[in-house]
């Protein structure tokens, strides 16, 4: 019952897809008409001639497989951070756009997991100091009011010598 709900509904929506609210049709700039339900209705695409792994006058898939990005200094290091290559001097000068990728996001994952050890371990650090610190009488309160009693003092010192100036110039 469902399914033929939906048929009908898909039905329906690839009659009136094609015109928008407004009354005029609905452009898209491909050249498949596309409906609401082309899950449900697929057509079979002819197959493609595959070009040479070389060329980049072909498709999208061609010239995304073929070996068209040159690496930089960065990128030569980060396939050998990866383990691609054993080092520096084996990377070729033209790698795939795909296993750059690939790369990229490999490298930002095992950067994002050390700086997670990283923080880690600060933390424990920062509690193991502050630990010690207490064991010792320091506290930030202790800290801040030290600084207000030296800052007061320093500003009494100022006001005194600015009054002792201006009662010599009289």
């Amino acid at each position: 019952m469902l399914m033929n709900y939906l048929r009908t509904a898909c039905e329906i929506a690839r009659t009136s897809s094609c015109v928008s609210r407004s009354g005029t049709l609905l452009r898209s700039r491909s050249t498949v008409p596309r409906s609401f339900c082309s899950k449900i209705e697929q057509k079979p695409q002819e197959p493609t001639k595959p070009s040479p792994a070389g060329s980049s006058t072909g498709g999208n898939d061609s010239s995304i497989r073929s070996n068209n990005h040159s690496p930089n200094a960065l990128e030569k290091r980060m396939l050998v951070f990866t383990k691609r290559y054993k080092s520096i001097e084996e990377v070729p000068n033209f790698v795939s756009q795909e296993k750059m990728e690939r790369v990229r996001n490999q490298v930002r994952i095992k950067i994002a997991n050390y700086m997670m050890i990283a923080t880690a371990i600060g933390c424990i650090v920062m509690v193991i100091s502050g630990k010690k610190a207490q064991e010792r009488g320091e506290s930030v309160v202790k800290m801040n009011l030290d600084w207000h009693k030296e800052y007061n003092e320093k500003a009494r010192a100022e006001d005194e010598a600015a009054l002792a100036a201006e009662s010599k110039k009289k």
